[in-house]
C-alpha cells in the first residue's frame, strides 16, 4: 500500500491517459489515445504530487525545477531535438525515398516478403521512427500485394510492422533508444552490441516464419530511381557513432552533412530551407520533449527517496534468493506493463526508468544491459498491441482489421521470446553483457 501511495501521481497519469483513450475509443473517435495528449494528462499528477508534498512552496518549486534540470533529462531532450532535426532534413532532401527505393531494387522478387521486412528494418534503423516507417513502407507493401499471389495483406503488414520495430529498437536516433540509454546512463556502443545479438536471432526466427507463411509468385515489380549520395547521411551517422563519437556530436555533424548533400543534389535547397527544416524537426518532437521535462519535474516532487525506497523493497525481496534472473525479469516486466497500459513505449521507459536503474545498480546489472532489457520488452510489447499506433496505421493503409495483423508480426513475437531466453541462459556477469 505504501508503494501505491508513493507512486500515486504516476498511477493517476496512467489512469487519465489510458482511461481517456479507452473512453474515446468506445465513443467511436479516431486516434482516441491522442485526444488527451500525455503532456495534458500528466498535469493532474503534478498537482497531486505538489499537494501531497508537505514541504514549503519554495522547496517544492526547487525540487520540481531540479527534476526538470537533471542532467539525464536535459541530455535526453537535446538528443530529441537533434534527432527530430536530422529526420526532417533527411526527409526533405529525399533520403528516405532513396533508401526505400534502393532496397526495393536489390531485393529478388522471390524473396518479396522478406524484402518488405528488410525495407522496413533498414528505413526504421535509419530514421528512428517506427510510425514513420509504417507510413512510408505500408503503401509500398500494399502495392506489392497487388502484384503477387501467395502473400496476404495481413502477412505483408505484419512484416512492415515487425521491420519497423527492428529499427525502433536498434536505431541510434530512435526515441526508445534515447530514453533507455539516458535513463540508465548506458554506453551507446555496448548497449547496441547486446541489443544486436538479441535482434539478430529474433530476425532469423522471423524470416524463417515468413518463409513458412507464404509462397510468393510475382507478376511484376516496378523498379524505382534512387540516389546513393542521398543515403550517405545515414552512413555518416552510423560510422561516427561506432567510432565512439558523442551522440550529440554525431547528430550535429550528420545534420550538417545532410544539408550539404541536399544542396549538392538539389539546386533549390539552400540555407533558408535547411534552417526551416531544422526548425520543423524541433517542433515535431516538442510533445515528447515537454513530456520528458514534466516527468522529470514530477520525479523531483515525488523525490529520489521514494524511488530508492521502492528499489530497496524489491531488492530486499530478492537478496536472499539464489535466482539471479528475477531482477532482470522485473525490469522487463516493468517496461512491458507500462507499455501495455500507456500504449507508448517511450513514455513507458521514461516512467519506469529510474526504478529500473535502481534495481540494476543494486543487483550488479550493467547499465547497458538494463537499457537493453527495458527497450526490447517495450518495443516487443508495443508491436503486439491492437491499439498501438503502428498497428492501427498499418491496418488503415491495408484496409484490414488490426487483429488480423497481430499474429503475423513475427519479429515482435520472436523478440520477446529471445529476450526471455537471453535472460534465462546468459549470466549477467558474462562477457557478452559486460
Amino acid at each position: 500500500m505504501n508503494i501505491l501511495w508513493t507512486f500515486a501521481p504516476i498511477l493517476l497519469f496512467v489512469f487519465i491517459f489510458v482511461g481517456s483513450g479507452v473512453y474515446f475509443s468506445l465513443m467511436g473517435y479516431e486516434k482516441a489515445f491522442t485526444i488527451v495528449p500525455p503532456v495534458i494528462a500528466i498535469i493532474p499528477s503534478i498537482i497531486l504530487a505538489w499537494v501531497r508534498n508537505r514541504k514549503p512552496s519554495e522547496e517544492k518549486t526547487a525540487e520540481f525545477l531540479a527534476g526538470i534540470g537533471e542532467k539525464d533529462i536535459v541530455y535526453m531532450c537535446m538528443i530529441f531535438l537533434l534527432a527530430g532535426a536530422f529526420g526532417e532534413v533527411t526527409k526533405s532532401i529525399g533520403s528516405i525515398g532513396s533508401l526505400v527505393n534502393c532496397t526495393i531494387s536489390f531485393v529478388p522478387a522471390k524473396f518479396l516478403l522478406i524484402g518488405i521486412f528488410l525495407i522496413s528494418a533498414f528505413l526504421s534503423t535509419a530514421i528512428g521512427s517506427a510510425l514513420g516507417t509504417v507510413a512510408a513502407v505500408g503503401p509500398v507493401a500494399a502495392d506489392f500485394c497487388l502484384h503477387a499471389s501467395g502473400i496476404s495483406m495481413p502477412v505483408a503488414m505484419g512484416a512492415v510492422v515487425g521491420g519497423a520495430f527492428f529499427g525502433d529498437n536498434l536505431s541510434l536516433v530512435s526515441d526508445t533508444t534515447i530514453v533507455s540509454i539516458s535513463s540508465q546512463g548506458a554506453n551507446v556502443k555496448k548497449k547496441f552490441n547486446i541489443n544486436l545479438r538479441i535482434a539478430a536471432i529474433a530476425t532469423l526466427i522471423a524470416i524463417f516464419a515468413m518463409c513458412l507463411s507464404a509462397t510468393v509468385t510475382v507478376d511484376k515489380i516496378h523498379s524505382h530511381d534512387f540516389s546513393l549520395i542521398l543515403i550517405f547521411p545515414y552512413i555518416i551517422l552510423l560510422v561516427l557513432a561506432f567510432n565512439r563519437v558523442n551522440i550529440l556530436v554525431c547528430l550535429t555533424l550528420s545534420i550538417l552533412f545532410s544539408g550539404i548533400i541536399g544542396h549538392c543534389c538539389h539546386a533549390d535547397y539552400g540555407m533558408m530551407k535547411f534552417c526551416n527544416d531544422i526548425n520543423t524537426g524541433f517542433l515535431k518532437v516538442y510533445g515528447v520533449l515537454l513530456l520528458g521535462l514534466m516527468v522529470g519535474g514530477l520525479s523531483g516532487l515525488i523525490g529520489s527517496d521514494a524511488v530508492k525506497e521502492v528499489t530497496h523493497i524489491i531488492s530486499e525481496h530478492l537478496k536472499n534468493k539464489t535466482e539471479s534472473k528475477k531482477p532482470q525479469f522485473i525490469i522487463g516486466g516493468l517496461a512491458s506493463i507500462f507499455t501495455f497500459l500507456l500504449s507508448n513505449n517511450v513514455i513507458a521507459i521514461i516512467c519506469c526508468g529510474k526504478i529500473a536503474k535502481g534495481i540494476a545498480k543494486h543487483n550488479g546489472i550493467s547499465p547497458h544491459y538494463s537499457a537493453t532489457i527495458l527497450e526490447v520488452f517495450a518495443c516487443g510489447v508495443k508491436g503486439l498491441l491492437p491499439h498501438g499506433t503502428q498497428v492501427l496505421l498499418a491496418a488503415s493503409l491495408a484496409g484490414i482489421s488490426p487483429l488480423s495483423i497481430l499474429p503475423r508480426v513475427y519479429y515482435c513475437h520472436a523478440l520477446i521470446i529471445v529476450s526471455i531466453l537471453f535472460i534465462l541462459f546468459v549470466d549477467k556477469k558474462s562477457p557478452i553483457v559486460n
